[in-house]
């Protein structure tokens, strides 16, 4: 859950962050011809699709089904901006199809300055030693449907058992978010699509996304000071590389089975004395602490390989289990910064835990599959769902209204909350968000009552 701040922010609630999304689309290129545009326009497309997302609509069928009746026209228009009609599921899959998905990554950039010149970032901050006002950034990829069949796949499609009986289409995403160094909170930037090329391996194609991804983060947040935290995969030369060249720090997942020289050179250091140990003790929880580290470690046996800081580290409950980890930084280790970047590391799951967890069970659907296109369709609407999950995520830092709802309807699962949400959109007139939540939260004094039928 994320870390509520107690100050309201109105340009950070619903109506401003749906607001800014809507001017942002206002600005898509129409790449149709005049008598398409005509029906509908690119805005209310894609609009549309992202009130099927922020309402967590299953599928384009049963926003098609709902879209006609008179109060789910009305909330559209007022609490999503949609000017003219939405389109029906054909339609949309038409006009998104071909758009740049440049253009839904837009508003994850200006959403997040606000974020930032709204104050709320200073709350995200990894101090660790001379380390001051960096953001831990955590990494991954991740599935987002699998189709077997035999159509022609569309252009960010990964591809398994080609021309074969048995060919299957898949879509992958990449996808960064700050993350708060003590509180289970995030903050996604714009995901990037992962696009397996013919010949290449799904390695290769995270690392090429991975690749698209900074230069993408460096663009939007040239400001910005970054701790990236990434999984073993990375481990290697060319990735350390890259991040120095931002000027970047990282915390990266070393495993044993990846990484056998850089455990045979601590080895050799332990050996000759030049690795420390430290232990400590959570007096809150009296889970133990053990850490082994040293700098100046060879990363690998490659002729120009990168010096890494490496951490050893064991944790001990209360019931004598243990956890192990390994991590490359490099931020200087020493007995102060060793607890800063063990807790550091451990941030990178939540891109796993508080991301993708929530997208793929938390009503979101980012699994299913809304369809491949031709083009872009299946990526633009996959970052149509990250956007509204930052929609949310703002909404629960600084909406007060949004944070009383959840508190008051969620009980602990967050589809609990949208059923509510859903339930006035598909029933009720709505003018504002506020009024919506509020009545989410307090109900209504004259609640709609079935007459008992007792001829």
């Amino acid at each position: 859950m994320a870390y509520p701040f107690q100050k309201s922010r109105k340009h950070l609630c619903a109506n401003s962050l749906i607001t800014t999304i809507s001017e942002s689309y206002e600005q898509i290129p129409n790449v149709r011809p005049n008598k398409d545009s005509r029906k509908i326009t690119i805005h209310d497309a894609s609009m549309s699709a992202f009130a099927m997302m922020h309402l967590k609509y299953p599928s384009l069928l049963s926003f098609e089904r709902d879209k006609t009746e008179q109060e789910v026209r009305h909330n559209l228009e007022h609490l999503y901006q949609i000017k003219k009609r939405a389109p029906c599921d054909t339609s949309m899959r038409e006009i998104l199809d071909p758009i740049d998905p440049v253009e839904f990554k837009k508003p994850f950039k200006t959403l997040l300055s606000n974020v930032q010149r709204g104050g709320l970032l200073k709350a995200f901050e990894f101090h660790c030693g001379n380390l001051k006002n960096h953001y831990l950034l955590p990494i991954d990829g991740t599935g987002l449907f699998y189709s077997c069949n035999n159509k022609k796949p569309c252009q960010e499609c990964c591809t398994k058992n080609k021309g074969k009986a048995n060919e299957a289409h898949y879509h992958q995403l990449m996808a960064a978010c700050i993350a708060h160094p003590d509180q289970k909170t995030v903050l996604p930037l714009a995901p990037e699509a992962i696009v397996c090329q013919d010949g290449s391996t799904k390695n290769d194609c995270e690392k090429n996304a991975i690749k698209r991804l900074f230069a993408t983060i460096r663009e939007h947040h040239p400001r910005l000071k970054f701790v990236i935290l990434l999984d073993s995969l990375y481990a290697d030369n060319p990735t350390v590389q890259l991040i120095k060249s931002y000027g970047w720090h990282y915390i990266i997942v070393a495993k044993d089975g990846n990484h056998a020289s850089l455990v045979e050179a601590m080895d050799e250091l332990d050996k000759e004395g030049k690795v420390h140990r430290a232990e400590k003790v959570n007096e809150e929880t009296g889970i133990k602490w053990w850490f082994r580290y040293a700098n100046d470690v060879r990363l690998n046996k490659a002729k120009y390989a990168e010096q890494v800081n490496v951490l050893d580290f064991v944790e001990t409950d209360k019931k004598g289990k243990q956890h192990i980890w390994c991590w490359v930084t490099d931020i200087p280790l020493n007995e102060e910064t060793i607890e800063p970047v063990m807790k550091g590391g451990r941030c990178r799951w939540h891109i796993e835990n508080q991301t993708f967890n929530t997208l793929k069970n938390q009503g979101y659907d980012l699994e299913h599959n809304y369809g491949h296109g031709e083009k872009h369709l299946a990526t633009n609407l996959a970052y149509l769902t990250m956007l509204a999950f930052l929609v949310d995520q703002i909404q629960e830092l600084c909406c007060p209204q949004f944070q009383e709802a959840l508190r008051t309807r969620s009980k602990g699962v967050r589809i609990a909350l949208w059923k509510w949400i859903q339930g006035y959109f598909l029933h009720w007139l709505i003018k504002t968000w506020e009024g919506l939540f509020y009545t989410v939260t307090h109900g209504i004094e004259e609640k709609r009552v079935i007459p008992f039928d007792t001829s």
